[in-house]
Order: structure tokens, then C-alpha cells, then sequence
């Protein structure tokens, strides 16, 4: 590196930013595909047993869980994305910024993940 030339962050922050998306966004189809279910025809299910009924809408459950957590997280990067005028400085110092993701979001989104894989164990139990 040349004297006098202030380390560039480059596009870290943003790439970041990006990947938690990509992540997001591939949890929010997974949960989408789950609660369409493409093995069993619901709707044929539904008309001859009652019981498929109570199946699809316990889908339901876990889906809206997931969902609400990654948008919960969303709005939490997107928050501190604005607020460290995209990646460039921490909101609190001026210095480099922190991680874009604070801990809990990891946490947070894994054990949403769990979550998913519970309920898809469970319901390919059921059916």
C-alpha cells in the first residue's frame, strides 16, 4: 500500500448487506414452499378427509413465525445500513463501521431455520 493513501472500505458493507438478503430471501421461498406443499394435492385432500384441513392451516404456524423474523431482521439491517451511512462509519463514533448484522440476528434467524426444519420433520410425520 502507497504512503498517504487512506484505506478504501470498498464495497464490504455492501456486499454484507447483499448476502443477509440473499439469505433472507431464500429462508422467506424456502417458508413459501413449504406451506404450498407440492407433494400432496390440499385441495383434493381437504374435499375428502377433514383432517388434511387441520394439517395445512397447522402449516401456517411455523410459516408466519419464519416470516415475521426475517422481517424483523430485514428491517433491522436495512435500519442500520441508513444509519451508518451505508457501511461507511458507526452511527455512535464516526469510526469504521461495526459488523452490519448485530449477533441476535444470526441467532434469530437460525433458530427460525430450526424452527422450519421441526415443522417440516413433523408434518412429512403426519402425512
Amino acid at each position: 500500500m502507497r504512503r498517504g493513501v487512506r484505506p478504501d472500505p470498498g464495497l464490504q458493507p455492501e456486499r454484507t448487506l447483499m448476502s443477509w438478503q440473499r439469505t433472507l430471501i431464500l429462508v422467506i421461498v424456502t417458508t413459501l414452499l413449504y406451506v404450498r406443499d407440492p407433494f400432496v394435492d390440499t385441495l383434493s385432500a381437504a374435499l375428502t378427509s377433514p383432517g388434511a384441513t387441520a394439517i395445512t392451516v397447522a402449516r401456517l404456524f411455523p410459516a408466519l413465525g419464519v416470516l415475521v423474523v426475517c422481517a424483523v431482521v430485514l428491517m433491522h439491517l436495512r435500519r442500520r445500513w441508513r444509519s451508518t451511512e451505508h457501511g461507511r462509519h458507526d452511527d455512535a463514533t464516526g469510526r469504521p463501521a461495526a459488523p452490519l448484522a448485530r449477533p441476535w440476528a444470526l441467532i434469530v434467524v437460525s433458530l427460525a431455520v430450526a424452527l422450519l426444519s421441526a415443522a417440516v420433520v413433523v408434518t412429512a410425520a403426519l402425512n
